[in-house]
């Protein structure tokens, strides 16, 4: 799909008003707090045009482990990161970050929509995932990022043997463009016999005081372990980790979020009305089949704000269009508050605590999953893995649902997360 130019998009952020960009901010810090990875509530639209209409969610909050129904005349934003986190190795944020939420809740929105027959068009470029070449690679720890400039000042990657193997790989060797460098990882550390690593970062060629001075974050985490490493004496042991994820739901320069197609219905393409997503979480089109360095910053600061101005009405380019949305969800959302003899636009439903049984299968489940991602869908992909792989995530995803539908309120926030990886 075609990218975006970088020029149009700084235009595109230049011609926006800067007066209530605060929503957009508030939507990312509710994002921190509830994972919104339930249903979509959506209205069927009494205007002439035949989009569908976002009017609320059905989320939990990650501190208290209670459902409840939020709703929002102005729209939703979909900002809960992107889906690295279902990978065995990742350098995301250890617990249920980083599973595929916002994904997982458009897919669920366009199933109930036009059912599971057809390809999705709602999120695409999902199998652009970044894998970022060396993370710190030790048992029972998260993965450290390794930053890549350890390379650029002389790091050499080695296997077991003390064998420099990048140029195996590419004639640039260790500066080859990061996912030559991430293969070679993954592949030399496929070689590993009886258990052992097969893949080290090696910089004890340089001075230790210099390095420490240079990397002074990479110190810090390798000297405050309970078994302190010294990268200026030890070589390291690392292992590609899956670190951004360039797909997502699509969007456009405005941060709604689109159908691919291009018509104005549900099955054409066009805007699915009030909806938006942002950060990792959306498909901008900045980025390709890989990410260049900080690029990810625009994702989040460009689009971020087009969605939260647009949804705030301050575009003047689609204002009506966002009113005429904004004032039937307000309908839509008054008729179902009455239906049900509440009042408020945040109704609390249940408390999701989750047995010890439940709480144990979905926790499996989800080892499994990422064990199925890192060997099939990761770094290096063939045919016959990604076809096993189909069979199995299949399968996992069948048990995810029986394990929510079955369960409900006592199927735990693990329950939710393996529903939103799967």
């Amino acid at each position: 799909m075609d990218q975006l130019s970088l020029p149009s998009t700084i235009q595109a952020y230049n011609r926006r008003s800067h007066r209530r960009k605060v929503q957009f901010f508030l939507a990312i810090a509710t994002a921190a707090i509830f994972l919104p990875s339930l249903v979509l509530y959506c209205s069927n639209s009494s205007s002439s045009s035949s989009s569908p209409l976002v009017i609320g969610a059905r989320v939990l909050d990650k501190t208290t482990r209670r459902l409840s129904d939020r709703y929002a005349v102005h729209g939703l934003v979909l900002a809960s990161g992107g889906l690295a986190g279902i990978y065995r190795h990742s350098t995301n944020p250890a617990g249920f970050n980083a599973l595929g939420s916002s994904v997982g809740l458009a897919l669920r929105l366009e199933r109930s929509l036009v059912g599971g027959a057809s390809p999705s068009r709602i999120a695409s470029d999902l199998e652009y995932v970044q894998f970022h070449p060396t993370a710190l690679c030790l048992p029972d720890e998260p993965r450290f990022l390794l930053t890549e400039a350890l390379r650029g000042e002389g790091a050499i990657l080695r296997d077991a043997d003390g064998r420099a193997f990048a140029r195996d790989y590419h004639p640039r060797g260790e500066l080859a463009p990061r996912d030559v460098v991430a293969r070679a990882v993954f592949c030399e550390g496929q070689k590993a016999e009886g258990g052992g690593h097969n893949a080290f970062l090696d910089v004890t060629h340089r001075d230790p005081a210099w390095l420490k001075g240079r990397f002074p974050s990479v110190h810090e985490h390798l000297t405050s372990r309970a078994a302190p490493l010294d990268f200026s004496k030890e070589w390291i042991p690392v292992v590609p980790a899956a670190h951004y994820t360039c797909g997502g739901v699509t969007t456009d320069l405005d941060g709604r979020a689109t159908t691919v197609g291009g018509g104005t219905g549900t099955n054409d393409g066009g805007w699915v009305r009030n909806l938006y997503a942002a950060g990792e979480a959306a498909r901008t089109g900045l980025h390709g089949g890989n990410r260049l360095a900080s690029t990810s910053l625009l994702e989040g600061l460009v689009f971020g704000s087009s969605a939260g101005e647009t949804a705030a009405g301050a575009v003047e380019d689609n204002a009506d269009e966002v009113a005429e949305a904004a004032a039937e969800a307000r309908s839509a959302i008054e008729r179902r508050l009455s239906r049900s003899g509440c009042g408020s636009s945040e109704t609390d439903s249940s408390v999701v605590d989750g047995d010890e049984e439940a709480v144990r299968e979905a926790t499996v489940l989800l080892s499994h999953l990422k064990s199925i991602m890192w060997d099939n869908v990761g770094v290096v992909r063939t045919p016959s893995k990604l076809s096993a792989a189909v069979s199995d995530l299949a399968a996992i995803r069948e048990e995810a649902d029986r394990l929510w539908e079955d369960r409900r309120g006592s199927a735990g926030v693990e329950a939710v997360a393996l529903r939103d990886a799967a």
